[in-house]
């Protein structure tokens, strides 16, 4: 969602040039009905003045023509000009619609009732919030300027005089300084209460005291919703700041496309909503909600590429609850950590040098897990768990699935020679 680039291919135009062309087309009875009449009316004209102009001549022909050939035509011309002009299938029914109603047609749902996105957005609309990070940035000759990033946020709890709001962590990554924008129209500071890389959330807070007196009553927290119950096809309606506050509370609608996504994001992978409602800059941080108006993920990344369209993604509700949790308590999520910096040996430079397959420990943080355990450095850990050790990528998937305090046993070569078992207690690497 840090880049939002819009493709049009020749496919694309075609396509968007079918749906806008509309032909009539008139039945094939009405042409048929048509050539028919045409013969007839001429055969019978050259029959009635012919005879008419031989024996009977011009007296009698006259008042013919007056009484019966231009009743006649004046019949066809209306009949003709009917079938000419007659509106297709669709502009019929439009028309029997209008006049049984005696009312122009609203949009409605197929119950003949109004779209529940109008209820959902008045009651969900209150509780998102611009974010705008003010970020300091260097020009080409390194001299130092302020710029604003966009973002989006939701209102979800209050603590105090405090009132809390969860957004992406990579919209205030950088900021020095944040802003709030509630009800598109008022700005007050916002503070930092806690952050989480890993998942990419963080909490902010504004004072109640600093929101102006008018408006601090219709400021209200978001229902949240319950992630783990939906279904591809049901409804999903975002709301954010897509490119700042000038479009403020942008609505936009459309399905869960699927639940349960792993999605790969650099050095980590995260489990999201999919979903096609449109989901653009400065959406980041702002609420998906169901049909019940209830906020069940935050939106965070758009799938940006020439060959896909409407793939958005949002974080699960329920995965987002506990680390905001954790945020307003702590200010920071406990993971758990051995405290080291550490090598890949692969197969192609065990065999060069002659070395076990497993991780060179590089460096031990001081007063870390690994450095009370006794890994030091120059090992090489070949196991831990009962489980074969290749890669860092594997050593911190088995960290992660413990908790801070949880022991691991693990088996280190020293000196390349002599194996070790060595225990570690994990401890907390954002502990401060």
């Amino acid at each position: 969602m840090d880049e939002w680039k819009n493709y049009e291919t020749e496919e694309q135009n075609k396509e968007e040039s079918s749906y806008y062309y509309t032909e009539t087309i008139k039945p094939e009875k009405v042409k048929k009905q048509s050539s028919w009449k045409k013969i007839i009316l001429f055969i019978f004209i050259i029959g009635l003045v012919g005879g008419t102009s031989i024996s009977v001549g011009v007296r009698i022909g006259k008042p013919l023509a007056h009484n019966i050939i231009q009743p006649f035509l004046e019949q066809f011309n209306k009949s003709w000009t009917f079938q000419e002009d007659a509106p297709t299938s669709d502009e019929t029914l439009s028309q029997d619609t209008k006049a049984n109603s005696g009312t122009s047609i609203l949009p409605v749902t197929s119950t003949g009732e109004k779209s529940p996105v109008v209820e959902i957005a008045k009651k969900v609309g209150p509780s998102v919030v611009g974010v705008t990070s003010h970020v300091t940035v260097r020009d080409w000759f390194n001299n130092p300027y302020n710029k604003e990033e966009t973002g989006s946020g939701v209102i979800f709890g209050e603590k105090g005089d405090e009132v809390m709001i969860v957004t992406n962590y990579h919209v205030v990554e950088k900021a020095n300084t944040v802003s709030i924008t509630l009800l598109a129209d008022h700005t007050v500071p916002a503070y930092l209460k806690g952050y989480d890389s890993q998942t990419d959330l963080a909490v902010l807070y504004i004072k109640k005291d600093e929101i102006p007196a008018d408006i601090r009553n219709q400021v209200c927290p978001a229902v949240l919703g319950n992630s783990d119950e939906l279904e591809a096809g049901e409804l999903a309606v975002a709301i954010g700041n897509p490119l700042g506050t000038t479009f403020s509370n942008t609505v936009t609608v459309g399905v869960i496309s699927a639940v349960n996504r792993q999605l790969p994001l650099y050095d980590k992978t995260m489990t999201m909503i999919q979903t096609d409602a449109a989901i653009n800059p400065g959406n980041s941080g702002g609420a998906l909600v169901n049909g019940k108006g209830e906020v069940i993920g935050i939106n965070t990344i758009k799938l940006v590429d020439a060959k896909v369209e409407g793939m958005g993604f949002a974080i699960p509700i329920n995965n987002v609850k506990p680390i905001i949790e954790d945020l307003v308590n702590r200010g920071s999520v406990p993971r758990p950590g051995l405290g080291i910096i550490g090598a890949n040996i692969s197969e192609d430079v065990s065999e060069l040098y002659e070395i076990p397959i497993g991780i060179l420990v590089r460096d031990v943080a001081s007063g870390s897990a690994a450095d009370i355990a006794g890994i030091r450095q120059g090992d090489i850990i070949i196991q831990m768990e009962g489980q074969k050790i290749t890669s860092m990528d594997q050593l911190t998937k088995i960290i992660k699935n413990h908790k801070v305090g949880d022991t691991v046993e693990m088996v280190v070569v020293r000196d390349f020679s002599t194996k070790k078992v060595l225990k570690a207690k994990l401890q907390d690497i954002n502990q401060k």
